[in-house]
């Protein structure tokens, strides 16, 4: 059996900028010598590195929780460090979990989600028109954050002129450093103030988007609390901008880089969303989330004991080599491309078909109305740390000018 002191790497710190310059190297060093490695780092967790092993903790919701609250300790739940604020329900396990899965589900159904595409597809275009008769634009300041800001404030119902407010905060708190998150996490808890108070005026008089919805809802025949209403719009909204922003900005840089596999999808939209598949594998833009032991439990021959706190990678499984063929090499029509991007078993990621129609059209439309976009690599910026969403602060690019489609401009312009 493998000793605690074999596979302890103290040096280990997913929100260290080493972890941000060399993930995938520091990842494939886990698998292959320590697939469940200790580190000192944050009060001290586990890092779960492999895909079987990564797969088989996040079904076994029994022994491995998401909890906010585990055993009578708290705050936990599936950030680390913790997060300030519980992102109920994900942060619930079953069976107090399950209600809320069941009250949400409809509202994020496949078909559902289809109906969606004509408004993200407007708002892509929309954030477009802005900027394609200059020849430049910016792909994180001008498109891949403001198009889930913009659909996801209309989503929820929240006042869609506010929409910078919403997003750029969660876009800036998302890639601060824990131990430097003071003033933004001020500003942060600002915002999420003015959400609840929305919540609040919409629960005296309901109105569209889901906000509407929730405050009228009941699970057992009582409406949903204040409290939880909130924590899950703030759930929406912290799975709704950053991690799609994350994902397009790589992938639009991936495919600037590589002129033959842009042109490729160019010549075959079709085969886009296959390819956004594989973006989302390789990009893998949550690097993973924690989860708490309830009782002893043995993984790859390492024992681990109640309370301990562990790391899914679902980034360094998404690289494992033993299930995906050539894995630091972006296949496009990779298949199967069974990523575990979006999370696996009951906490998986509810809003994954919004996910997949906001990068798929981004990355279409830009292809479609400036082809020949370049990036500037001097002057683009990464997140110092990449622990929760790795993603980029900023990407400039040019290209040929165009034509607007609209003259609509963005709300609160």
């Amino acid at each position: 059996m493998t000793t605690f002191d074999e596979c302890k790497m103290t040096a280990f710190d997913h929100h260290s900028p080493d972890y941000a310059e060399n993930s995938r190297s520091i990842n494939a060093k886990l698998r292959a010598q320590c697939p469940v490695a200790h580190t000192d780092a944050h009060g001290g967790f586990w890092v779960i590195s492999r895909y079987d092993e990564v797969v088989a903790a996040a079904k076994n919701d029994e022994t491995f929780a998401s909890g906010h609250t585990v055993n009578g300790i708290s705050p936990l739940g599936v950030t680390i460090p913790s997060s300030p604020v519980p992102m109920f329900p994900i942060e619930m396990d079953a069976p107090d979990y399950l209600p809320y899965r069941k009250l949400l589900n409809p509202f994020f159904s496949p078909a559902v989600s289809k109906t969606w595409e004509p408004r993200v597809a407007r708002w892509v275009d929309i954030c477009l028109d802005q900027v394609v008769e200059k020849g430049s634009f910016d792909i994180v300041d001008d498109l891949a954050n403001p198009v889930p800001s913009l659909f996801t404030c209309e989503f929820l119902g929240l006042p869609i002129e506010n929409w910078r407010d919403y997003g750029e905060v969660q876009h800036e708190i998302i890639y601060t450093p824990p131990e430097q998150q003071g003033s933004v996490l001020q500003r942060y808890l600002e915002v999420l103030g003015r959400v609840y108070a929305i919540i609040e005026e919409t629960r005296k008089s309901p109105g569209e988007g889901l906000i509407g919805e929730l405050v009228t809802a009941e699970i057992d025949g009582q409406p949903v609390p204040t409290d939880m209403v909130f924590s899950m719009v703030n759930l929406v909204m912290a799975g709704g901008f950053d991690t799609t922003t994350a994902v397009t900005a790589n992938a639009l840089i991936y495919l600037a880089d590589n002129p033959q596999a842009r042109q490729q999808l160019i010549d075959n939209p079709d085969m886009i969303p296959q390819a956004c598949e594989e973006f989302l594998r390789y990009f893998t833009p949550q690097q993973g989330l924690a989860r708490t032991v309830t009782k002893p439990v043995t993984v790859n021959d390492v024992e681990l004991q109640t309370n301990d706190r562990v790391l899914l990678s679902w980034a360094s499984a998404n690289q494992d080599e033993t299930v995906f063929d050539n894995p630091d090499e972006v296949i496009m029509d990779r298949f199967p491309n069974r990523h575990t991007t979006f999370g696996i078993g009951i906490h998986r990621c509810i809003g994954s078909h919004i996910a997949r129609i906001e990068l798929s059209t981004m990355v279409s439309r830009v292809l479609a109305r400036m082809p020949d976009y370049r990036i500037d690599h001097q002057a683009a910026k990464r997140y110092p740390t990449i622990g929760i969403i790795n993603g980029w602060i900023n990407v400039p690019a040019t290209f040929t000018p165009g034509k607007r489609l609209s003259s609509d401009l963005l709300p609160g312009a």
